[in-house]
């Protein structure tokens, strides 16, 4: 190779890093396209950075504890506060060989909330319905499988009972008796299928189901499902632009810089595009649907809010004019903002969230040791 040739070489290895370096990121499908093909070569994973300086609290017997999989940032027990000065701890559990990350706020003996996020997001995007409710709630946000510092593994079942038959182990092994939950996106079809768990049956004190499809099929555009369960959307998980794309360009939620940056961060963890992609292939808007149809509305016997963005693309106001009708006890609330309405309009998510849960008394969250026995004998069922 001539001087002339590697000089020529470099400036075009250059052109294409300062190409890759201002990828746009819109909903062009140019634009995904160019951003995906990024993704095969340079990619935005990362291991995990742990803290500077770890806090530790004072409760670190409140739960057994399991190490953290590969690449995680957080220890057991590790204080973390969050932007209102809240604290919130981190805490990692093994249950049915996967080790999940969840992190809570408030006190333990209050009635408990517990959040599941959707893609692309882990436990941090309710960090603000966390400092909202946790003055009388007791708050779990988790990172689903496949997500965050939760477990990652590419031979785990990625189908959405199995995720959810493990979160209902999750709550027994935390000594959860009772319990609100929260689903978004992805995590509402997680959530949705909890509602089936038989060790569940009468625990589940209220349901808010947020931006999900219910009893009409996803409106379009479509999220192109058989698409992100493919290399190619492997690749595009695992590109630097991809929240861009989500949070700017495909559903604009203005958020600010330090909130993508901690977003970003989150969803980079290394394994998450590879888990992601394999937990496209094993499902689809089709199948979700007819799930519930068939027999999840039944299942859902609790008080639910459907709370929605008013402004999701995909997703049309008018698609939940008859929700009401398919299952026993369910109202609709409109959200002005977009898909990701909680971090975008997080005081009228928290007013929303606020009034549902103060509709009915519920039981007492004490557990005795009888109730904990009988427990036990259904979580083997699980």
């Amino acid at each position: 190779m001539t001087t002339i040739q590697i000089i020529l070489s470099i400036l075009a290895g250059m052109f294409c890093m300062w190409v890759f370096l201002r990828l746009p990121y819109s909903d062009s499908p140019i634009s995904i396209l160019l951003n995906a093909l990024s993704g095969f070569f340079v990619t935005n994973e990362h291991k995990g950075k742990p803290s500077a300086a770890i806090e530790m609290t004072d409760d670190i017997n409140r739960y057994k504890g399991a190490t953290p999989p590969p690449n995680t940032s957080n220890v057991h027990g590790e204080i973390e506060y969050m932007v209102s000065g809240i604290p919130a701890t981190h805490w990692y559990e093994k249950v049915n060989d996967c080790t999940y990350h969840f992190v809570t706020a408030g006190d333990p003996k209050n009635e408990a909330i517990l959040f599941v996020p959707g893609l692309p997001e882990s436990w941090w995007a309710f960090h603000q319905q966390m400092s909202e409710l946790s003055s009388d709630y007791y708050v779990i946000a988790m990172d689903s499988r496949g997500f965050g510092q939760s477990d990652k593994r590419l031979d785990l079942d990625y189908t959405n009972p199995a995720m959810a038959k493990d979160v209902a182990a999750l709550m027994y092994k935390l000594g959860i008796e009772q319990f609100n939950m929260a689903g978004h996106d992805r995590g509402a079809v997680v959530t949705d299928h909890m509602t089936n768990v038989p060790s569940l049956k009468g625990r589940i004190l209220r349901y808010v189901r947020m931006q999900q499809s219910f009893n009409e099929p996803h409106g379009s555009p479509v999220p192109p499902h058989k698409l992100m369960g493919s290399r190619f959307g492997q690749a595009l998980f695992a590109c630097k632009n991809f929240c861009s794309v989500l949070y700017r360009a495909w559903f604009p939620s203005y958020l600010s810089e330090s909130t993508m940056n901690r977003l970003e961060y989150e969803f980079g963890f290394k394994g998450t595009a590879a888990a992601q992609s394999k937990y496209f292939r094993t499902t689809n808007f089709d199948l979700e649907l007819a799930d519930r149809h068939d027999f999840l509305f039944k299942s859902m016997t609790m008080p639910m809010l459907i709370l929605q963005g008013r402004y999701d693309k995909g997703q049309h106001p008018e698609e939940y004019d008859r929700c009401a009708e398919f299952v026993s006890d369910a109202r609709v609330q409109f959200i002005h903002a977009n898909h990701f309405f909680h971090l975008e309009n997080p005081v009228a998510t928290n007013h929303a969230f606020r009034r549902f849960l103060s509709e009915k008394s519920t039981a007492s969250l004490n557990i005795s040791n009888k109730n904990k026995t009988a427990k036990s004998e259904r979580v083997t069922a699980i």
